[in-house]
């Protein structure tokens, strides 16, 4: 019963309409629908991550039983006709969409719902709901990536994140676009992807604040995890980190053997203080000292921006530990859910803002490869694109109703991280290009569909 949860967590309004089509026997009409983003920046970029947990929502609408759906449906609506229909109705139409791990531009159709009208309009909520995070921090998470230029980067954000199911996504979207590692348990449980983490102030604080207190809080975590080949990684900001917390972290390496021998990850974590300059400090005294593989490791606070200045300014840094910025992102997408198709009629939201009217009709996404780029273009179904090297990206993933199980094993974690890795040659020609032009295009009959539409609806 708990992952009817996931079905129902939807806005009201979506059943109020569905209410309305089923008093008027509108139910059966086949409705076409289309998810696509909005991006902040024009002719920005996206990740798709997710489509796996929308193929899930329709599975928990299948599987769950009809006692189990009038239970819930009894306490949200006193229509009991249309409790009969919501607790009987099974998802009979089609679902069609791009892979995860996916490059996206702005109004790209990234998933198409093809259902009776009841079935499209119920799925809004949840599909974007499940869509919207994880492609919001596959994104963020790919910048922050790309503006690291070959340093890894660890995600320490659970703590930030809006619950247990916003972690685990956060996770998983992480692992996709590139973090090394993670440090969420339930996140290795789950997945299998080795979480990490270092040592908190707290810890060191717990020695108390004498001279010797960091030795202390560094030489028991050594001698508890050197025989592990666990990664030694001193905080050394607690108190004063040039003079008192990298002395504590050589001393502490010293007394228990930890040098360049060490089959294990070792070094320091710099939290706070100017990051770059401390940072250039503390490695020319370990190279002195012959610490020379030992790792450096920079936090607090840090996201694309800083990242980008640290590397700018000749930081001396291994590894960047990020939190916040991919926990709490910044609105940098939006993703929409907008009809296309009703019954036999091409529909589309006009608006006075560009971005915000849709394309209308049953579309593919197309992608022309030229000369180490690609452009898009969008195509209505029937269309096919006259370039030989032109990739269809829109695959097929439920047909009427019936799983395509060779399809949906394209999603796996796995799958997804190859498949956006071996993209990763475009992905960084995207991101550096200063000024980003516009790689979407409209086929001939879409662009004279949607001037017909909107010149005869304002006529």
């Amino acid at each position: 019963m708990d992952r009817f949860f996931k079905f129902l967590n939807s806005d009201r309004y979506q059943y109020t309409e569905s209410e309305i089509y089923l008093e008027n026997n509108m139910q059966d009409q086949m409705a076409v629908f289309d998810v696509f983003l909005r991006t902040k920046n024009e002719n920005d970029y996206a990740i798709v991550y997710g489509i796996s947990d929308v193929l899930e929502l329709i599975e928990i609408l299948n599987e769950t039983s009809y006692e189990d759906r009038k239970k819930y449906l009894s306490e949200l609506s006193d229509n009991e006709n249309f409790i009969e229909y919501m607790s009987n109705m099974k998802f009979t139409g089609s679902i069609r969409g791009v892979r995860d791990g996916e490059i996206v531009f702005s109004n790209e159709p990234i998933l198409t719902v093809t259902a009776p009208l009841i079935q499209g309009k119920i799925m809004e909520t949840p599909i974007l709901n499940v869509l919207n995070y994880q492609i919001l921090t596959a994104t963020v998470t790919s910048k922050i990536i790309q503006a690291a230029k070959g340093r890894k980067v660890l995600f320490f954000g659970t703590r930030r994140a809006s619950g247990f199911e916003a972690a685990m996504s956060m996770v998983k979207a992480c692992s996709v676009t590139g973090c090394a590692s993670h440090s969420n348990l339930m996140g290795e449980y789950f997945y299998n992807l080795k979480s990490i983490g270092t040592m908190t102030h707290g810890f060191i604080q717990s020695f108390g604040m004498d001279k010797d207190s960091e030795y202390r809080a560094f030489n028991q975590f050594i001698k508890t995890y050197r025989n592990k080949k666990y990664p030694l990684i001193m905080l050394i900001d607690t108190y004063d980190t040039m003079e008192s917390g990298i002395t504590a972290a050589i001393r502490a390496f010293r007394d228990n053997g930890i040098n360049d021998g060490y089959e294990g990850m070792y070094g320091i974590r710099i939290d706070s203080g100017n990051l770059g300059e401390l940072s250039k400090k503390c490695r020319k005294i370990l190279n002195e000292k012959g610490f020379y593989r030992a790792k450096i490791i920079l936090t607090g606070g840090l996201d694309e921006k800083k990242i980008k200045e640290l590397i700018e300014n000749a930081a001396e840094v291994d590894v960047f530990g990020v939190g916040d910025a991919i926990a709490l992102p910044e609105k940098e997408i939006s993703t929409v859910y907008k009809m296309s198709k009703i019954g036999e009629n091409d529909v589309m939201k006009i608006s006075d803002e560009e971005q915000k009217t849709s394309l209308p009709g049953s579309k593919i996404l197309y992608r022309v490869y030229e000369n180490d780029d690609f452009s898009d273009v969008i195509m209505l179904e029937k269309e096919r694109p006259e370039e030989k090297n032109a990739e269809k990206l829109t695959i097929d993933y439920i047909k009427d109703g019936e799983k395509i199980e060779e399809n949906c094993r394209l999603l796996t974690m796995k799958e997804a991280k190859r498949y956006y890795e071996s993209h990763l040659k475009y992905l960084r020609k995207i991101y550096s290009e200063e000024e980003k032009g516009n790689r979407v295009n409209l086929s001939e009959n879409l662009k004279n569909l949607k001037e017909n539409l909107m010149k005869r609806k304002k006529s």
